[in-house]
């Protein structure tokens, strides 16, 4: 997890489209650089989730999401994604059907706008096409 963050921020850093995929989520949304920042925000394990990771209350702002096991089995480069698809939603992203918060993965190079622009997934990138919730 330590590593996940670290490169969040990294990422943060040197990769503009992720600041302004964050900042133009919905009205109010702020920028990877400062979700990262917010100490207010908490991220944590949660053993007994069955999906990569949840974000109480993904409809609106949030302040808590969880990363899962599974993530973690499969390993470092899942869980950043992960924690960049949770971030979004605790910035506004909405959860159902909307692939808002799969789609700031490409937005930090975790995938191919290829990927994000033809739906066709890269089994070699983290990014899901179309994953919604």
């Amino acid at each position: 997890m330590r590593w996940a963050r670290q490169r969040a921020i990294w990422i943060a850093k040197n990769i503009p489209s992720a600041d302004v995929y964050f900042r133009n989520i919905t009205a109010g949304s702020r920028s990877l650089t400062a979700l990262l920042a917010d100490s207010n925000i908490w991220v944590n394990f949660h053993a007994t989730l069955n999906d990569f990771g949840v974000t109480p209350g993904a409809a609106g702002f949030a302040t808590e999401c969880a990363i899962g096991p599974s993530a973690f089995r499969i390993g470092r480069w899942t869980v950043l994604a992960t924690l960049i698809h949770e971030l979004a939603h605790c910035n506004g992203a909405p959860g159902g059907a909307s692939t808002a918060a799969e789609d700031a993965l490409p937005h930090c190079g975790l995938g191919t706008l290829t990927e994000f622009r033809t739906g066709v997934d890269d089994p070699h990138s983290p990014y899901t096409p179309g994953l919604s919730g």
